[in-house]
């Protein structure tokens, strides 16, 4: 009985006629069966030969159950159909027609349970008597699909096909079947059609394919048309800012590489010059802060892609930007003490003392006191005026502001009625703890060491078209801590400010992308990390007036500062951990129970004004990576 029943659901082939004409009349009148009231209700037969359902058929709308669409809630489950049952997986998306030609609805399986055809409990000794003697099988049973709506798409067929809001109610067993459209994929779930290459649009990480290809997923990222000069629709993806956010083993940096690859190209983009107020069109200027020295590597091919043919078509044929970048410099900062990392060809890096200029907080890796802090501040102000034209404390020996020369100036005004401690009010017991605060080895070792200093050479750091890889694998602790926040200042303070910028940052679209970014934009605990947390939120909130973005990459997103996390469009989440997963507001609900189980390169993609999705990263680094 139950192979009778699955075949008419399922509208398979009945097994034979004969079996056929004993349960159905075949009068040429036809028959009918009578209800109660007398009504005469037709009835209906089976017929015997049914078309093989086509491979993306999954079945149809269930009208047993209640089927609704609201602006709160929905329910629109579909039966499954045997044949079907293998090949469905929670994320895949489907297709259900509406009776009027071209408009369907579009949605994700949202859940997937099997339902027994009868009220038998398997939970029971009678169910157990049965097994014993008659193996149940899967036909047993019903496979229904739960849908959450996503949009409705208008003129599907057609070469404009438009997306819009669920406000129609699928009709009762209305078929259903696996969206495989390019056109339908990327229209109900946004995605554009080219831009920044993410990965593969995939379920249950594997990548779905449409016409036997894998299905690309692109971050939009318009700028200047090439070819007529005009500026492109749209918000482009390097200025609404990124967070890469996946625990150790899970390929972040891999999926970073390749992802930061694709923004490397002749694509320019308008920028208003800060003192004209003309509006220019230049490259990006992508700048990388390397705490694990593996982003140099960039400017090499990776061989197994170079070697293999097929992968080079491919990557071709979805337009993925692939090789070494010719264009790439390692730039490593001079520290005292410390021996540079190898990154093959590299230049120097010096973080000077004027860097502190109008921001004394970078000399407070810890919290004084209110007294303290204000003297800190006023001994800054001072020595830094030596260095004005419109006259201050005497001009110095020195050609230019320096640490050590800044030690000597307060020890010229160690002593009680020294116009400094005069003019500022600070008592011999603040004085002796400014002097703690203020000279301390760190401070000796980081500032100005060797001779190529970030404003002397900031038109070569920043350089439009250029990939700036800044390596800091050979510091730590506080030595890394303060250089690292020392460029970070330096390039949000000459975006955002308004008064006696630097040209080359000021005037150059730039991304730049932070790795170990928990490390420097943490939950404040000193008036260093507040003054640039502070900073970084307007950056955030401003980027996109300035041409500035950033990119995060952390295993630790739940320790990066809130306000900065609110701010970032396009979260990037592979694998993490469950405890991490719960701390992490912005990780879509629907995928926060798979994160901890994702496999390598496997990820959440949320893109602004995009469905949530889960796509593959390739399984090959499109530059060199890690000697592979």
């Amino acid at each position: 009985m139950s192979d009778n029943i699955d075949d008419i659901l399922n509208n398979d082939p009945v097994a034979d006629e004969s079996e056929e004409s004993e349960q159905t009349p075949t009068d040429e009148e036809g028959t009918t069966d009578t209800e109660p009231d007398g009504t005469e209700v037709p009835e209906r037969t089976v017929p015997s030969g049914v078309s093989t359902p086509a491979d993306d058929e999954l079945g149809h709308v269930l009208a047993s159950e209640e089927i609704h669409v609201s602006r709160r809630d929905y329910q629109v489950n579909a039966f499954i159909r045997t044949g079907a049952r293998e090949g469905i997986r929670l994320g895949d998306y489907v297709q259900i027609p509406y009776p009027d030609e071209g408009s369907e609805l579009f949605a994700v399986t949202d859940s997937l349970r099997y339902e027994p055809y009868t009220d038998l409990d398997d939970k029971s000794d009678a169910h157990n008597q049965i097994s014993a003697h008659v193996e149940l099988d899967e036909s047993e049973y019903v496979q229904v699909a739960e849908l959450e709506p996503l949009a409705i798409l208008k003129n599907v067929g057609s070469d404009d096909i438009e997306s819009g809001i669920v406000n129609r109610i699928p009709k009762p067993n209305s078929p259903a079947r696996l969206a495989r459209d390019e056109d339908c994929l990327r229209t109900g779930l946004n995605i554009p059609g080219e831009g920044i290459f993410t990965g593969w649009l995939s379920v249950g990480g594997e990548p779905m394919t449409v016409n036997n290809e894998n299905f690309p997923y692109y971050l939009s990222n318009p700028g200047i048309d090439r070819e007529t000069g005009d500026v492109e629709d749209g918000e482009p993806a390097v200025f609404r800012h990124a967070l890469v956010a996946g625990s150790t083993g899970k390929g972040k940096t891999h999926f970073t590489k390749n992802v930061l690859r694709q923004f490397v190209s002749e694509k320019r983009y308008p920028i208003r010059h800060h003192d004209t107020g003309e509006e220019e069109q230049r490259q990006l200027n992508l700048v990388i802060i390397d705490p694990e020295n593996e982003y140099w590597e960039m400017r090499e091919d990776n061989d197994a892609v170079v070697n293999d043919d097929a992968v080079k078509q491919e990557l071709r044929r979805h337009n993925i930007k692939h090789g070494g970048v010719d264009d790439l410099n390692v730039f490593v900062p001079q520290v005292a003490g410390t021996n540079a990392p190898s990154t093959m060809e590299s230049r120097e890096l010096s973080i000077p003392f004027e860097i502190v200029r109008g921001r004394p907080e970078m000399l407070m890796p810890y919290t004084p006191t209110e007294v303290t802090r204000g003297a800190i501040e006023d001994c800054i102000n001072a020595y830094f005026s030596c260095f004005d034209s419109q006259g201050g404390y005497p001009d110095r020996s020195v050609d230019r502001p320096k640490y050590a020369d800044f030690l000597e100036f307060l020890d010229d005004h160690d002593y009680d009625e020294s116009r400094l401690r005069e003019e500022n009010n600070i008592a011999g017991g603040t004085w002796s703890a400014v002097n703690r605060r203020v000279d301390r080895d760190t401070f000796r070792q980081v500032f100005d060491q060797g001779t190529a200093f970030l404003p002397d050479i900031s038109d070569t750091v920043f350089r439009e078209g250029q990939v700036t890889v800044i390596p800091t694998s050979h510091l730590n602790g506080g030595k890394e801590s303060l250089t690292v926040l020392s460029i970070l200042s330096y390039i949000i303070e000459n975006k955002i400010d308004d008064y006696q910028v630097d040209p080359a940052v000021r005037d150059t679209p730039m991304l730049v992308a932070v790795d170990e970014a928990h490390n420097y934009l943490a939950s404040a605990s000193s008036l260093r990390e507040e003054y640039i947390l502070r900073r970084a939120r307007v950056a955030v909130k401003q980027g996109r007036k300035y041409k500035l973005g950033l990119c995060l990459i952390t295993q630790n997103p739940d320790d990066v500062d809130d306000d900065v996390i609110k701010q970032i469009n396009t979260n990037i989440f592979l694998g993490l951990k469950a405890e991490v997963v719960d701390d992490v507001p912005s990780i879509p609900s629907e995928f926060k129970k798979d994160l901890p189980n994702f496999g390598k390169g496997q990820a959440v993609v949320k893109a602004p004004d995009v469905e949530a999705v889960e796509v593959k990263g390739l399984s090959y680094c499109v530059t060199r990576h890690g000697n592979r």
